[in-house]
């Protein structure tokens, strides 16, 4: 994968958002769809269509980014995990959320929130400045997620994970991230003392 997909992603993105006929997710998503093998159908991008506006006008967590985590699936999703051995069901699922837990990441260093609401307040949503901002945000989305795939096709997975729930279980187990992850891929529970009844 090369740098030119990386800037394709970026443009076509913005393209699709601007030709107004796609939300910000679909318009990441379509632009990633374009640049990859995958054996979905074009049509699924009809399940992006409810995150628009931080999921359906919420604000809530950005579109665009939810879209670019998903579009990340389009690569290293499982299609069919119900006919995976459990221990490469397992194994894999770790490997492809160190990656999906890059892009929120990278997302909010480069724009300081992940939140739809935070992102379009300075513009009032749905103003020809606001949606110019968000332009820029999904043509910088689907750009991410093309560094992202170009980076695991170079280097491999797993990624280093950045912020994780698993935080709250390393504050009760004293184990790191690494170690938890070990015990999920052997289905062993983390090893967590029950409280004692009062």
């Amino acid at each position: 994968m090369s740098e030119d997909k990386v800037e394709k992603a970026r443009k076509r993105a913005m393209e699709i958002f601007n030709g107004k006929r796609a939300n910000c997710a679909e318009s990441v998503f379509r632009a990633v769809y374009e640049l990859v093998d995958t054996e979905l159908p074009p049509e699924v991008s009809a399940l992006l269509t409810p995150l628009g506006g931080g999921i359906a006008t919420r604000g809530e967590n950005c579109a665009a980014m939810l879209a670019g985590v998903i579009a990340l699936g389009l690569v290293y999703g499982r299609l069919k995990p119900s006919e995976d051995e459990l221990e490469e069901h397992r194994g894999t699922l770790w490997d492809t959320y160190s990656l999906f837990n890059q892009l929120p990441h990278r997302f909010k260093e480069k724009f300081g929130t992940i939140n739809c609401w935070d992102l379009t307040e300075p513009y009032i949503y749905g103003t020809k400045e606001c949606r110019h901002n968000c332009e820029e945000i999904i043509g910088n989305t689907a750009a991410m997620v093309m560094e992202l795939l170009q980076e695991a096709e170079k280097e491999g997975l797993p990624f280093r994970f950045k912020k994780t729930l698993l935080a709250q279980a390393m504050e009760k187990t004293g184990k790191s991230v690494e170690e938890l992850i070990a015990y999920k891929r052997r289905s062993e529970p983390f090893p967590i003392e029950k409280e004692e009844d009062e």
